[in-house]
């Protein structure tokens, strides 16, 4: 936990990093397609992004009792605050009127609608947090634990699937060389997303599932976890079947292979959860170039030809105190 938190202060950016300038041609030019993928695709980030910023710490902060998983929660939930800044800032930056915009993006309602089964966890648990704080609930019973527990679930399942398959349109788009400022935005926020957010989940689910306690916890809540990566994962399915309807489509990927994306993601959740998925197992990447973007060291452009994303704060490190090395003259 304490090597996640440090991880996550320094993969620290800025939301004003990108210069979306180019965008707003971009937006203009493009085919009507293009122009709808991207908007629907970030209108979903955007309120997603928006939603868990506004209530990671106000849920946590009743049931931590860990230092270490304090400091790292606080330390996601500012990361996501910069994720929902970095979408205001795409659409604010991208178009030449952006409170229309804006609008349109609000009225995405089937984006929207993508959110409804993890805003229920998320919304139940808001209350049960608050009970706590208040003294209403006592801080040992399963109403609780089993609250702070699905929480926690339903993070891994938003990020792990549904983050996951939703940047995978955007990588597409920009895999063309459209867009690529958003792209290159959206490729930090990935970043964060898969190389500390879910590893975080993971990490937390696995120690309490090594307890007593976590188990009891995971075994009152199958139905709902199940029930929960079910209609998550058939969301993203319909979703996808959604945007690559009325003639929409992406060069070099098709509808099928977004769907054998989101069962990648799924699967690793089942899997990882011990459970049995309802949907065909994919156990192997299904869109090569989704690891170009996800590793964002992967490639090294010139800092004088392209806005580099791929940095660390503190990245390199003395480790050799103390040591004596052998010097051939």
């Amino acid at each position: 936990i304490w090597k996640l938190y440090k991880s996550m202060k320094s993969l620290d950016w800025d939301e004003n990093e990108f210069d979306y300038a180019p965008c707003a041609v971009e937006f203009r030019t493009c085919s009507r397609n293009t122009y709808d993928m991207m908007i629907k695709t970030l209108a979903w980030q955007w309120e997603a992004d928006s939603v868990v910023a506004h209530h990671i710490v106000p849920i946590v902060a009743p049931f931590v009792s860990s230092s270490e998983l304090w400091v790292l929660w606080s330390e996601i939930g500012k990361n996501e605050c910069l994720h929902s800044l970095t979408y205001s800032e795409i659409v604010r930056n991208s178009f030449d009127n952006p409170n229309e915009v804006m609008q349109s993006v609000l009225d995405e309602v089937k984006a929207l609608q993508r959110l409804e089964h993890v805003a229920m966890i998320m919304s139940k648990v808001y209350s049960t947090s608050h009970k706590l704080a208040l003294g209403q609930i006592d801080k040992n019973s399963n109403e609780a634990y089993d609250a702070i527990f699905m929480f926690v679930i339903a993070m891994l399942i938003l990020e792990r699937i549904q983050f996951m398959a939703s940047f995978a349109i955007t990588f597409a788009i920009a895999d063309t060389g459209m867009f690529l400022p958003i792209g290159k935005a959206v490729q930090k926020i990935c970043t964060d997303e898969y190389t500390i957010h879910i590893k975080a989940d993971k990490a937390i689910l696995t120690h309490e599932l090594n307890t007593e306690r976590g188990q009891a916890a995971f075994k009152r809540n199958t139905p709902l976890i199940r029930s929960l990566i079910h209609e998550v994962t058939k969301m993203e399915l319909d979703w996808t079947t959604y945007l690559f309807s009325e003639g929409r489509e992406l060069v070099g990927v098709t509808e099928e292979l977004i769907h054998q994306w989101v069962l990648y993601g799924t699967t690793d959740v089942c899997q990882f959860l011990n459970l049995e998925s309802d949907f065909k197992t994919v156990t192997k990447n299904p869109l090569g170039y989704m690891n170009h973007w996800i590793d964002i060291n992967r490639n090294q452009p010139a800092p004088q030809e392209e806005k580099t994303g791929n940095y660390l704060l503190s990245g390199v490190k003395s480790d050799d105190a103390n040591t004596q090395f052998d010097v051939d003259f």
